[in-house]
């Protein structure tokens, strides 16, 4: 694939971006129609947008599709849009080429699919050409209605998931990679903002099941504590509830280590962050398991290369923090539904702790987050401008567990697999 050409303007570009770290993607509500739209100029507004993600999207080549015919094809369409929703709308498909759940195009309305992994319960992938359950959410409506990993969806909404997956990319992307109909099968899989989805399956008879959106238990789990503890025998358990942009996790997560002190082993399980977080709570959860200052993680910002050809390169320590607990007897949990900071803190305990992890694939939320408003169109981009490594160096998004799983909320019998291998682990010795 040719490398992605660079065309800037002015560094005062970088200025239109609010910057945040928190890894929670900006779902805002759709305004109403702005009379505004009479002078709206799709050109100038793709002009913005193109610069910004050429300049500051630290993710933008690929080398699993064309970038540049794709960038083309959405500049066609895009230019070709009258009102500012319209252009708002085929940015945000043009997005799902890339598969990163960071970036998206906001604000968003209630016919756009809804916010993964946030607001998701089921994880989909392709095997043998047809569409299986890799994961279900624990606790939600999936679970409930007791769909399974290995499961091949056949329908949704009434459309077959063969068309199914073609809508979430409008007039794009006529020919996606796997990887790219996996995610929009994904997409399709956890419904629109608004409205239940209709779910058909060949592994129970072909029976509708009918969920609410999953938006529901996003605004659930959003009522709960930020962490919560448990014991299976002497084993300690501390479970975040999305809650690592909560700088209020700080200190009840202090409490919790306070509360397993007596525990003979601990399983941190960050397998419900989807929703990512700020460095500041990671940080403090790392702390308790180093006993002096260690490196965690390391961050590139390559649009100072881009622009000035300076790049910048630097490596993130996290400082002790008591209570102390020795890091050789605790295990961490990952899993589809650990986003963003969840997956830095996972990454950041197997190198600063050594601990021992056990996760699937994790939700591949790509770098450090920053909103940015466009002035001529109001969309809201988020997208990764930092690249984000574990300290060998290794991408983020490519780490592997101590003990890989395929699905590690649910396995085919409805069990929680990463759990009962974390309390295999702790009883070991």
């Amino acid at each position: 694939m040719p490398t992605v050409r660079l065309f800037l303007k002015s560094a005062a570009l970088i200025a239109l971006g609010t910057v945040t770290f928190a890894g929670v993607a900006s779902a805002r509500e759709a305004p109403p129609a702005d009379a505004a739209d009479s002078e709206f100029n799709a050109t100038a507004a793709w002009g913005e947008f193109e610069h910004v993600i050429r300049l500051i999207y630290a993710y933008l080549d690929r080398p699993d599709f064309d970038v540049e015919s794709h960038l083309a094809d959405t500049a066609e369409l895009a230019t070709q849009a009258s009102t500012k929703d319209e252009f708002r709308k085929i940015l945000h498909q043009a997005t799902y080429a890339w598969t990163d759940p960071h970036f998206i195009v906001g604000p968003f309305a209630d016919d756009d699919y809804n916010i993964f992994p946030s607001s998701s319960d089921l994880i989909i992938s392709m095997a043998e050409d047809r569409y299986v359950v890799t994961d279900v959410r624990n606790g939600s409506a999936a679970e409930k209605a007791g769909i399974r990993p290995g499961w091949h969806l056949e329908s949704v909404n009434g459309v077959s998931i063969d068309e199914a997956v073609k809508l979430p990319s409008g007039k794009l992307m006529k020919q996606p990679t796997v990887k790219q109909r996996e995610y929009a099968a994904t997409l399709v899989a956890n419904g629109l903002r608004k409205g239940d989805r209709k779910l058909v399956f060949a592994d129970n008879g072909g029976t509708l099941i009918i969920l609410p959106s999953p938006r529901d238990y996003a605004m659930e789990v959003s009522t709960l504590p930020p962490v919560q503890t448990s014991r299976s025998g002497n084993f300690g358990i501390i479970r975040f509830n999305n809650s690592l942009g909560n700088n209020d996790t700080i200190f009840a997560f202090d409490q919790a280590m306070i509360e397993m002190a007596d525990t003979d082993g601990l399983i941190i399980d960050l397998r419900n962050t989807p929703g990512g977080g700020n460095t500041e709570v990671g940080r403090s959860i790392i702390g308790h398991f180093v006993s002096e200052t260690k490196s965690y993680q390391i961050h590139e910002i390559p649009s100072l290369e881009r622009e000035f050809t300076v790049p910048r390169r630097f490596i993130e320590q996290v400082k002790t923090r008591t209570p102390y607990y020795d890091p050789a007897r605790i295990v961490v949990l990952g899993g589809h539904w650990t986003g963003s900071m969840g997956e830095g803190i996972v990454i950041g305990m197997d190198a600063a702790a050594d601990a021992y992890v056990i996760s699937s694939d994790m939700g591949d939320l790509l770098g450090g987050l920053r909103n940015i408003t466009l002035p001529s169109s109001g969309a809201r981009v988020d997208l990764g401008s930092e690249a984000l490594f574990h300290v060998d160096g290794t991408p983020r998004e490519d780490f592997v567990a101590d003990r890989p799983l395929r699905s590690s909320d649910m396995d085919e019998e409805g069990n929680d697999p990463a759990l009962a291998a974390a309390i295999a682990f702790l009883s070991k010795d």
